[in-house]
């Protein structure tokens, strides 16, 4: 089950602190330990390939523009909208956990960027990283 929670957007002289991990944020991070904290940016209109992870648990927010964010959950696809501009003191966090597909499309005019903090990493001997082009080929994949 994907979840989505609220993280703290503190306002400073500056602009802003996002808090995305605290290992003492408890409630919020459920007893995950991020092995790797990365930024992804997805140019306007974009729509990137569905990628499924099947152990990588995805920590997932959205730092500047609006994403959507689709996942295949119990045989239908559930959208959520991740941005930048959810409230002044809050933004949305998604919790993705591992053999859940999910596909990224940038809903804004302007470069969209998403910061992940999954577990276990990314490396280049154990990727963790299937591609689909579109849902029908996965769910040929998935014999759905």
């Amino acid at each position: 089950m994907l979840k989505l929670k609220k993280i703290q957007k503190i306002k400073t002289p500056d602009g802003h602190m996002i808090p995305i991990y605290r290992n003492w944020d408890y409630e919020i991070n459920e007893g995950h330990e991020p092995k790797m904290v990365y930024a992804t940016t997805i140019e306007p209109g974009v729509e990137k390939d569905i990628i499924l992870h099947e152990r990588r648990v995805a920590y997932m927010t959205c730092i500047q523009g609006t994403v959507e964010l689709e996942a295949y959950v119990e045989n239908s696809t559930q959208l959520f909208t991740l941005t930048s501009e959810c409230s002044d003191d809050h933004i949305d966090l998604l919790i993705i956990p591992a053999n859940v597909p999910i596909k990224l499309s940038n809903a804004s005019q302007t470069l969209a960027i998403v910061i992940n903090c999954p577990s276990p990493s990314w490396h280049p001997t154990d990727p963790d990283t299937i591609k689909f082009k579109n849902w029908s080929e996965f769910k040929k994949w998935k014999n759905v």
